[in-house]
């Protein structure tokens, strides 16, 4: 799972339906990707990263599991 990335996209009001027709994937396959399931691919990050210019890369695409540990 990808808490800052789901937490970025609710405060910008950002759907996984609308992050997925933005990314060009299917709505099944963003929520895998969110859950860790699928990796994104380097051209879905980069758009991922451009829609949250503010949000370091290591914060943005931090697992779960990676949380509280030091970067």
């Amino acid at each position: 799972m990808y808490p800052n990335l789901e937490l970025a996209m609710f405060k910008r009001k950002i759907t996984g339906r609308e992050m997925a027709r933005k990314l060009g994937i299917g709505e099944s396959t963003m929520y895998k990707k969110l859950r860790g399931e699928y990796d994104f691919k380097l051209r879905e990050a980069e758009k991922v990263k451009s829609m949250f210019p503010d949000i370091p890369w290591r914060e943005l695409f931090a697992r779960e599991d990676e949380q509280g540990k030091a970067v």
